[in-house]
């Protein structure tokens, strides 16, 4: 990241605003460890997820942070290794990964994996397991469909679902980052400057499933070495 979105991004830190919401979150996640017995991190290794990981960390280092593998045809493994990289460096002790054979079997042709396996398969056994609630990194700002479903109140299992940045903006999300010197994935650095700092995310890369944002055509710009297989495999 340039200089100047830095400084953008640790002035706007400064701001009432920010510091209102970040207290807000602190009290949300506060509240649930009073409430919950045993909550996990969902982790993505996003920039969302990212913040929401060290908010919840601060006050529980020792709290499972769960992470899904999308798989090598979908998340580059230099990729994949960065994000458990970053989960240490964020603090993370009790670091689950899940995934899929579905990945290797039906590659880039996996579709709807995450709602089979993970929504279907995966968070019941979390249940059974006693993980009453868990922190999810959404936010309103991203998308109507967000907006609703943080909105609904409604989860997809038994485990209670809580979304303690919900009310955070783009700005807030970059300038906690940016004000605690957080790790973040480099391409974001990449497509930043390109779709924009406010629109940049971390998707599954050359996935059918967001053709219709047109994220595979910027992708086959910026990642135009992960479209072939055999590179997607490699360490």
């Amino acid at each position: 990241m340039i200089k100047k979105w830095k400084d953008t991004f640790l002035t706007y830190s400064k701001m009432i605003d920010f510091k209102k919401r970040v207290e807000e979150s602190k009290f949300i996640v506060k509240n649930v460890f009073n409430t919950y017995s045993t909550p996990y991190i969902a982790f993505s290794g996003g920039k969302d997820s990212t913040c929401m990981t060290h908010l919840v960390l601060q006050q529980n280092s020792n709290i499972m942070v769960l992470h899904w593998d999308y798989g090598g045809y979908y998340i580059p493994r230099k990729m994949e290794n960065k994000i458990l990289k970053n989960a240490k460096k964020l603090g993370v002790k009790n670091l689950r990964i899940e995934t899929s054979s579905k990945y290797g079997i039906l590659k880039r042709k996996a579709i709807n994996v995450l709602g089979r396996d993970l929504i279907r398969g995966l968070l019941p056994q979390l249940f059974r397991e006693g993980y009453d609630a868990s922190f999810i990194g959404l936010r309103s700002e991203e998308s109507p469909k967000r907006k609703r479903r943080i909105k609904a109140d409604r989860s997809l299992s038994k485990i209670k679902e809580i979304f303690p940045i919900a009310s955070w903006t783009w700005m807030d999300i970059w300038a906690y980052i940016i004000k605690y010197d957080l790790p973040y994935l480099s391409h974001y650095d990449l497509y930043g400057p390109v779709v924009g700092w406010d629109r940049v995310r971390l998707t599954t890369f050359f996935d059918s499933e967001f053709d219709k944002l047109g994220c595979s055509n910027v992708d086959g710009i910026l990642m135009w070495k992960f479209k072939n297989k055999e590179f997607s495999m490699k360490k």
